[in-house]
């Protein structure tokens, strides 16, 4: 994925192809998808994945048209295809991002309270979305800002919704027993994660975005580092 993603990134010709990022992007949903059916009930997956696509398209929609609740902002037709304006691509990154993020976050706080795993999964997907910024509405225009910046409604927005989602996740998913899950199956969603962090992150830094790239990369670090501190101190 890297080297075809920075040809078409880095280069004149290969820009022609960004669309493919909704590939990219399905795939990873599927993997996502694929990982839930592994470690949960089949139509609890099949509901909650429901639940997610309507939801995220639904607010991705809702702001478009009203500006409520990340800013005004305007969707490309880079992504295609587009739905009343909201391109597929945006909802299969809010289920990777909202899924990897809370998968991550139970495996490492396993033997601790939801709200714990809600907290941090939602501190993960913020982080995502500081990284992704840069990435996708100024280096690839996927959106356009109506104003040069960033409008920190968005920031707080997406800590808010991956609460939400996270919330959703945690409700909706009846998990089958530990013995029945697939020996590292747990792994693929920091797999995840760091593919999309290492990518976004060198192209943030080819573009000259290195305020948000270092503020999410921190992020990530210290969310990662406060998860895994209860281990540490029982081992």
């Amino acid at each position: 994925m890297f080297p075809v993603g920075f040809y078409i990134m880095f280069t004149e010709a290969g820009r022609e192809y960004l669309w493919t990022t909704t590939v990219f992007l399905g795939l990873q949903a599927l993997i996502i998808f694929i990982i839930l059916l592994f470690t949960a009930d089949r139509i609890s997956v099949i509901i909650t994945t429901a639940v997610i696509f309507l939801g995220s398209y639904c607010i991705e929609w809702w702001g478009v048209n009203s500006g409520f609740p990340f800013g005004t902002y305007a969707y490309t037709d880079v992504l295609l295809p587009l739905i009343n304006g909201v391109p597929l691509a945006i909802t299969f990154a809010w289920y990777v991002v909202a899924g990897s993020s809370f998968l991550a976050s139970r495996f490492l706080l396993k033997d601790s309270g939801m709200a714990a795993v809600i907290t941090i999964s939602s501190a993960f997907i913020l982080a995502s979305d500081i990284l992704l910024e840069p990435f996708a509405s100024f280096m690839n225009a996927y959106w356009v800002w109506d104003s040069a910046a960033i409008p920190m409604q968005n920031f707080l927005s997406w800590l808010v919704l991956g609460a939400v989602f996270s919330i959703a996740l945690n409700g909706l998913l009846k998990w089958k027993e530990e013995s029945a899950i697939p020996k590292g199956i747990n792994r693929y969603p920091f797999i995840i994660i760091a593919v999309n962090l290492i990518n976004f992150s060198v192209i943030n830094i080819a573009g000259g975005y290195y305020v948000l790239t270092i503020i999410g990369l921190l992020m990530f670090v210290i969310v990662f580092a406060v998860s895994i501190k209860p281990k540490l101190k029982a081992s």
